[in-house]
């Protein structure tokens, strides 16, 4: 039986033939090499060995004999001009022979991957676990995750399995529509150190103490830095629901800006932590400033 494959590569921008526009190449070939460059397979450094072999290019070992000559007839070579400007090129093209040497191995395994998987996926041999290409990150919410999880799953060996991929892929992207995406500081996040010794406590249990420690914040006397209304807000993110602002004035902008700026006429309203309706706009400002102490 005869099996026949379309081309990796996309070489045609049907909409912008379509809409009569300029083809725009650059963005169908990320499209179509996008699962390639989230495998975790994927070549993305070199090995020891592999760098140190760009040491044998004859380009490379002719400046190293330069250098070594010209440390033994110099005294103190090291600090000599020459021997300063010989030790820059040495370095400039080491690095590109190595840049070199990591693109053709990006190059051939990107043809020659995509077979290999082809063939186990014709033999019915499964993608080991090890090696599933979905990219872990630390950043990564619980709902991402999932949704990430189902997008790029590997196709299934049999019909029936590859119907129940693409039934989860489905389900997957429809429980996501209901989870809030952006974050409330534009700034960049601090990294986690990877040191850190794993809590006793589930994620779940901390999660569920950070927001019961927060929901207390937003009843003191005294003006909060905490936003009321996000923290009774089930489908955001639980970093966005507890998140706390530098000052009072910035909880104050941002309330107005993504709370009472977009209130229509017959809205209905309430306030989630007290379980309590609010008539209208006025009526959610007063009671953020009564209750929760948030001048709007």
């Amino acid at each position: 039986m005869t099996m026949h494959y379309l081309s990796r590569h996309v070489t045609v921008d049907t909409q912008a033939v379509v809409r009569g526009l300029q083809p725009q190449d650059a963005i169908m070939r990320a499209a179509c090499t996008m699962s390639r460059s989230i495998d975790r397979r994927r070549p993305r450094r070199l090995t020891a060995e592999q760098s140190t072999s760009v040491n044998e290019d004859p380009t490379l070992r002719s400046l190293l004999d330069r250098r070594e000559r010209l440390k033994r007839n110099l005294k103190n070579a090291t600090k000599h001009p020459k021997y300063k400007e010989l030790n820059r090129k040495i370095n400039q093209e080491r690095q590109r022979l190595r840049h070199a040497l990591l693109q053709d191995i990006k190059e051939r395994w990107e043809y020659e991957q995509p077979v290999r998987d082809v063939e186990q996926q014709l033999a019915g041999i499964e993608i080991p676990k090890e090696v599933v290409i979905v990219q872990s990150q630390y950043a990564m919410l619980p709902a991402q995750k999932k949704l990430a999880d189902a997008i790029v799953a590997p196709p299934g060996v049999t019909l029936e399995a590859e119907i129940c991929r693409r039934n989860r892929a489905i389900r997957a992207v429809t429980e996501y529509c209901g989870v809030e995406e952006g974050g409330m500081n534009p700034t960049r996040a601090k990294r986690r150190s990877v040191n850190v010794t794993p809590p006793a406590k589930s994620q779940i249990e901390l999660d569920e103490e950070a927001l019961e420690a927060a929901k207390v914040s937003v009843y003191k006397e005294r003006r909060p830095k905490r936003c009321w209304k996000c923290l009774g807000n089930p489908n955001l993110p639980i970093e966005d629901r507890i998140y706390e602002f530098s000052s009072e004035g910035d909880l104050s902008k941002l309330f107005r800006r993504k709370h009472l700026q977009y209130i229509k006429e017959e809205e209905s309203l309430s306030c989630e932590l007290c379980q309590v309706s609010l008539e209208n706009k006025m009526h959610l400002q007063r009671h953020g400033l009564d209750v929760h102490g948030t001048v709007t």
